[in-house]
């Protein structure tokens, strides 16, 4: 492997494909025990679920490291650039780090013995060179978040956690975790630890509550709640107020939904302390008013106002409409999407056409699982008068910014692939000013 530059330690890694074999633990395990378990020298809070991972997540780590905890967080899939992926106290692994811990983890992979037709995948291979970075660094806790599903995620080599955090369980990767929320809640409830605290999402769905209440019964887990004590007093496209059990928060990331993650972190936050973790309720209001994650309803201009958000399930599009009609009703939409083929995308595009008044179909650059911006401008065509075909987020951006009055709002939504270009789109604009 060729580590001479950070990007060939990238390439490599992305070059390891997404699976590698058959479902199981036994590649991690084996590569992990090769270099000396670090994730046993490590205390986590691990989280699972189909939507506001990656949001519940920063919440949490950001709370944590308010309390003055050194904190590691896991997280994927990255908009930008593969260091976001794993970060200590908010900072992404340098150059050095990763490249040399990449070279470590490859010289491992070399020496495994795995069965016939099997390799290291990317996110296994990603997953052991971040839990030597959090020992190295000598993190308190690391906020680990699932890549895919929970049973056989990499991340579930971890023999225990503090708290095992279940946000909102939704249809998504079928082909994978099964097609009943049912179904895909018993695989990620499967990263429920003997004796952990469970904190699981208020808004999870009856039929994955059911299922991950049995689990933590199984595993003799606690079930930790919390209350229900929550009033909304102010939610604008800069943030939300609220009142939690009489204590007052803000959080930057709009839309109600970001309420929903913010009460499961701030239960996580509870459970840990019940655990005997000093995190004071200052800590957790700093860390909730401070936490930003890109692509959530991220603000990259004022005039036109342009929002990237990554909702790309039927459960995550129907939180982004939500939000949309509340804090942006007074303005004229353009929607600019693109989706993948292996997610709902008929839903998805047609409930986003329905909100906008200009609708942009474009391609994301996602290699061969890109739905081309025809099928989704056909599809768009259902619920909205004026649409665009466009081929790439680059070429709808610049029509969407050439018609809209300063007073409009272009949403760029659906597939990761697609935000995370227009961010690198908006990141080299403001290069110069920097």
């Amino acid at each position: 492997m060729d580590t001479d530059t950070p990007q060939t330690a990238i390439d490599h890694i992305h070059a390891l494909g997404r699976f590698s074999g058959a479902p199981g633990l036994h590649r991690i395990r084996a590569l992990c025990a090769a270099l000396g378990d670090p994730q046993d020298k490590l205390r986590f809070v691990h989280l699972a679920g189909t939507n506001g991972k990656g949001s519940t997540a920063c919440m949490i780590a950001s709370a944590l490291q308010a309390a003055g905890l050194r904190t590691g967080l896991y997280t994927s899939p990255y908009l930008v650039q593969f260091h976001e992926r794993i970060r200590v106290d908010g900072a992404t692994i340098p150059d050095g780090d990763l490249t040399r811990l990449a070279a470590q983890v490859a010289q491992a992979c070399r020496g495994l013995t795995l069965p016939a037709g099997e390799s290291i995948g990317a996110f296994e291979f990603t997953t052991a060179l971040a839990f030597l970075y959090y020992v190295e660094q000598s993190c308190d806790i690391v906020v680990l978040e699932t890549g895919l599903g929970g049973r056989y995620d990499a991340t579930n080599i971890i023999r225990a956690s503090e708290v095992c955090v279940l946000t909102p369980i939704a249809r998504d990767h079928m082909a994978v975790l099964g097609d009943t929320v049912a179904a895909i809640a018993g695989e990620k409830a499967a990263i429920i630890k003997p004796a952990s605290a469970v904190v699981c999402a208020g808004d999870q769905p009856p039929a994955a509550q059911i299922v991950l209440r049995r689990a933590c019964d199984a595993q003799g887990a606690v079930w930790y709640t919390g209350t229900p004590d929550c009033r909304v007093l102010r939610s604008t496209i800069e943030g939300t107020a609220f009142l939690y059990e009489g204590q007052g928060y803000t959080i930057a990331m709009p839309g109600r939904h970001q309420v929903g993650n913010a009460l499961t972190a701030l239960r996580s936050l509870a459970a840990l302390r019940e655990r005997g973790w000093t995190i004071p309720v200052e800590a957790a209001v700093r860390g909730l008013a401070r936490a930003r994650l890109p692509g959530r309803l991220e603000r990259v201009c004022d005039q036109p106002l342009i929002l990237l958000d990554g909702a790309h399930n039927a459960a995550g599009v129907e939180a982004l409409a939500a939000a949309v009609d509340e804090l942006l009703r007074m303005r004229r939409l353009h929607v600019i999407m693109g989706m993948v083929r292996d997610k709902e995308y008929e839903v998805c595009v047609r409930r986003m056409a329905q909100c906008a008044d200009v609708f942009y179909a474009c391609m994301p650059p996602a290699d061969d699982r890109g739905l081309s911006e025809h099928m989704v401008a056909a599809l768009a065509e259902q619920a909205c008068d004026e649409v665009y075909d466009c081929r790439t987020v680059g070429e709808a951006l610049a029509q969407a910014i050439g018609r809209a009055a300063p007073r409009d709002c272009i949403l760029v939504c659906g597939s990761l692939f697609l935000v995370g270009e227009a961010e690198k789109i908006f990141h080299a604009r403001q290069k110069p000013a920097e």
